[in-house]
């Protein structure tokens, strides 16, 4: 993934949903939705800081129910891009 990340003629649509799609091999339409992340991109480093200050636990999803996660959170280790996450579902906007 971090290959393909990096590579000029291949762009990246993560944390997205394919809405629609048709067409016949090498001429594709495809709809797509990228879903929100309420966390800035531009600022995120990846760092992880964010996801030990939130105060927030819920079942990891990832690791289908086994472990925790935080309301903020980077969806699996080897993310690319490694940006976080937050479940609004489940956050008390705590502003940590």
């Amino acid at each position: 993934m971090v290959n393909a990340s990096k590579h000029p003629n291949i762009e990246l649509f993560t944390y997205s949903d394919i809405i629609k799609f048709s067409g016949i091999t090498g001429d594709y339409n495809v709809t797509i939705r990228k879903n929100p992340r309420y966390v800035n991109e531009k600022l995120c480093t990846g760092c992880g800081l964010c996801t030990t200050k939130c105060p927030i636990n819920v079942p990891n999803e990832f690791y289908s129910g086994i472990g925790e996660r935080g309301a903020i959170f980077i969806p699996f280790p080897q993310a690319v891009p490694k940006y976080a996450v937050m479940d609004k579902s489940v956050c008390i906007d705590c502003k940590n």
